[in-house]
C-alpha cells in the first residue's frame, strides 16, 4: 500500500500526525504534500517540527494572490506529483483549500482510468456539515465527500449527514472517531512540562481563553465590533484576565478595519502546541470561532462557547458541552454565565485514541 497525504494547516498537521507517525513505524510506503496554505512559521512549521514530521516531504509552493489561484496552481502542482509518484491511496484530512485541492488533483487524474488503476481518494473527518453554505469550508467538505471514495466520518451523527447528502453510494464508509482523540491522548500528560501558566501570570481556572479566525468572524466589521464588545463586558463581569493567541488573518484584519480589542484582553502571538494544550485544559472557559476547538473542548472537559451562528459540530451542542452563542452580545455574556460554575463531563463521542488504529487497519484490509 502506498500512500499520499496532502495537507499544511495547523489543524491538518495535528490531526494527521498520528497516521503519519503509524505510517513511518511500519514502514510502510508514502509520501507528503506540503501546499503551504499555512507558509508562516507559527502557523506550520513549528507544529512539523513539533509532531517530527520530516523528510518524504514534497513542497509546493502555489500563488497566494487569491483563493482561485491558489487552488488552481495547487491542484496543477499536486496533478504533476501525482503522476510522476502515483500512490493507491490519496487522504486528505477535514475541510481546508488543501484538503480540496488534494482531492479534485486525484479525481482529474483518475479521469478514463480502470477502477484497479485509480487512485482511491479518502476523507478523514467526513460527513461534518454546519448546514451554512456562506462558509467556504461547508462547500469544501461536501465536495470532498461527494468526489471521495473511503469516507471516515467521527460519529454516526457525521454519517446520517452523508446520507442526507446522498454521498454514501457505491463508497467505504467508516464510522471511527477523531483522530484529535489519538493526539489528546498523547500530549496531555505531557502539558504538566508546560510553564505558560507561569510566564503569562495565570491562576487555574481563572482566566478566560479566547481565539478569533474565520472570515465571517474578522473580515465583518459589524461582526467583529459585536465580539470586542462582548469581550470588554466579560473584562469587566469577571475581572478575569482574557489569554488570546492573535491569528495573523485577525491581526491584519485588525489594522485594516481600524479596531482593536480592550487594553485589559492579553493578545499575545500564536503559541506551540503543548502550551495551546494547557491554556484549554486549565481556562475557566473557552470562547471561539475554531470548529476544532470544539471538539477538543469537549473531550478534555473544558466548556467552550461558540463566537458562530452555526456548527458543523453538532454533538458539542447536543450533548450542553457547546453553546452556539453566535455575535450576540447577551447570549455570549449569558453563555458564560451558565458555563462560570459549571463543571462539564468529557464525551466521548470523537473517541478514547484508538482512531488512527482503526484507520490503519481499514486501510490495509482494502487494498489486499
Amino acid at each position: 500500500m502506498k500512500i499520499c497525504i496532502v495537507l499544511s494547516t495547523r489543524p491538518e498537521i495535528i490531526k494527521l500526525s498520528p497516521l503519519i507517525e503509524k505510517l513511518k513505524k511500519n514502514r510502510d510506503s508514502f509520501y507528503l504534500i506540503n501546499t503551504n496554505q499555512h507558509s508562516l512559521k507559527k502557523m506550520s512549521k513549528i507544529f512539523f517540527d513539533f509532531f517530527k514530521i520530516k523528510g518524504k516531504i514534497k513542497n509546493i509552493n502555489p500563488s497566494k494572490k487569491s483563493q482561485s489561484d491558489f487552488f488552481s496552481d495547487s491542484v496543477s502542482l499536486i496533478s504533476k506529483i501525482l503522476f510522476a509518484n502515483k500512490p493507491d491511496y490519496l487522504i486528505v484530512q477535514g475541510d481546508t483549500n488543501t484538503s480540496l485541492a488534494g482531492c479534485v488533483a486525484a479525481y482529474l487524474f483518475n479521469r478514463g482510468l480502470n477502477k484497479k488503476d485509480k487512485i482511491k481518494i479518502v476523507h478523514i473527518e467526513s460527513g461534518l456539515r454546519s448546514f451554512d453554505d456562506s462558509m467556504p469550508e461547508e462547500i469544501n467538505r461536501k465536495i470532498i465527500d461527494r468526489l471521495s471514495d473511503i469516507l471516515f466520518p467521527p460519529t454516526n451523527f457525521d454519517l446520517n449527514n452523508l446520507k442526507r447528502d446522498n454521498c454514501v453510494k457505491d463508497k467505504k464508509v467508516f464510522i471511527v472517531g477523531n483522530t484529535i482523540s489519538d493526539v489528546l491522548k498523547k500530549y496531555l500528560v505531557l502539558t504538566n512540562k508546560s510553564k505558560i501558566l507561569k510566564k503569562l501570570n495565570l491562576i487555574k481556572r481563572n482566566f478566560f481563553l479566547v481565539t478569533l479566525h474565520r472570515p465571517e468572524s474578522v473580515d465583518n466589521k459589524k461582526n467583529l465590533t459585536k465580539l470586542i464588545k462582548a469581550l470588554k463586558i466579560l473584562c469587566e463581569q469577571y475581572k478575569h484576565p482574557i489569554i488570546f493567541p492573535i491569528h495573523p488573518r485577525t491581526k491584519n484584519n485588525l489594522k485594516k478595519l481600524n479596531l482593536s480589542f480592550d487594553k485589559r484582553i492579553k493578545i499575545i502571538e500564536p503559541l506551540e502546541y503543548l502550551d495551546f494544550l494547557k491554556l484549554m485544559k486549565d481556562t475557566r472557559i473557552i470562547l471561539s470561532d475554531s470548529g476544532g476547538l470544539q471538539e477538543e473542548a469537549s473531550i478534555i472537559g473544558t466548556p467552550c462557547v461558540t463566537l458562530r451562528t452555526t456548527t458543523e459540530r453538532q454533538i458539542t451542542v447536543i450533548k450542553k458541552v457547546n453553546i452556539l452563542a453566535g455575535y450576540n452580545k447577551k447570549k455570549i455574556i449569558s453563555s458564560v454565565k451558565k458555563f462560570y460554575n459549571k463543571r462539564i463531563s468529557k464525551i466521548k463521542d470523537f473517541g478514547s485514541g484508538n482512531v488512527t488504529e482503526k484507520i490503519y487497519k481499514k486501510l490495509k484490509l482494502l487494498s489486499n
